[in-house]
């Protein structure tokens, strides 16, 4: 990939989750899954030609189906998820508030649950780098020890959010006033990467992953977007990153 094209890439990525460029750090990451990523889960030394984006992005033959993140290169994922406050899979939730959630995550939370759900292939692209490595749906290439065309899942963990949404922060949700003891929308934020205001954590007016955490954000280990770097402090001292919403 040309330097330029994976520019591009990066600065559209930061568009869609709301960051600037001079707070994204992924290289040393637990998000880069190159050789020499900061954690565990990673790809041996020279496969895939050592890249970090590739393992989400891509500047051609991206999965044009999926919507929750620009030119995507995994396979949107398949599975059916049990939202908070549901009983059964694939049905809408329920909060104490009274709040609906959908019935399925939305995009921009599959995109985190396309790794995250321990179902999907982390090592799962669309297309490989190199010449001639579309795959139409995905492939799943080597990765750490894993031989090509097997499938690498997120291992049991706290990484691993599963299908059970239940036992998560709700996402997919609708973001009422009131509703939990939620401030307006217009309420000010400090110390939140790419955003002012509460109305800038959410997407289409939903709370999903994006609202609290950000991908490209290395400088937290849970990739929160109340970055200790911005405000000076841990990022969730004194229950901040929850009371940014919640009037507690």
């Amino acid at each position: 990939m040309r330097m330029n094209q994976l520019a591009k890439i990066a600065a559209a990525a930061l568009l869609t989750f709301g960051v600037t460029s001079a707070m994204a750090v992924i290289t040393g990451s637990k998000h880069d899954l190159s050789a020499t990523g900061g954690g565990t889960i990673k790809a041996n030394a020279g496969q895939n030609n050592d890249e970090i984006c590739v393992y989400c992005h891509t500047p051609h033959a991206s999965n044009t189906d999926f919507t929750g993140a620009p030119l995507w290169n995994k396979a949107t994922p398949s599975g059916t998820f049990t939202m908070y406050g549901a009983t059964s899979a694939g049905v809408a939730g329920t909060t104490i508030a009274g709040t609906a959630t959908d019935t399925a995550p939305s995009a921009p939370s599959l995109a985190c649950l396309s790794c995250h759900d321990g179902v999907s292939a982390i090592n799962s692209i669309v297309n490989a780098p190199g010449s001639g490595g579309y795959v139409a749906g995905g492939q799943n290439v080597a990765f750490g020890s894993t031989a090509a065309g097997t499938a690498f899942t997120m291992p049991a963990g706290v990484t691993q959010i599963g299908t059970d949404l239940t036992n998560d922060h709700p996402v997919s949700i609708t973001y009422v006033e009131g509703a939990a003891s939620l401030k307006p929308t217009t309420t000010a934020v400090t110390g939140w990467s790419g955003a002012s205001t509460i109305a800038d954590l959410l997407r289409n007016g939903k709370v999903e992953c994006a609202s609290c955490h950000d991908p490209h954000l290395g400088e937290s280990d849970t990739f929160l977007r109340r970055n200790a770097a911005t405000v000076g402090e841990a990022s969730n001292k004194g229950s901040a990153v929850c009371l940014t919403c919640h009037d507690k």
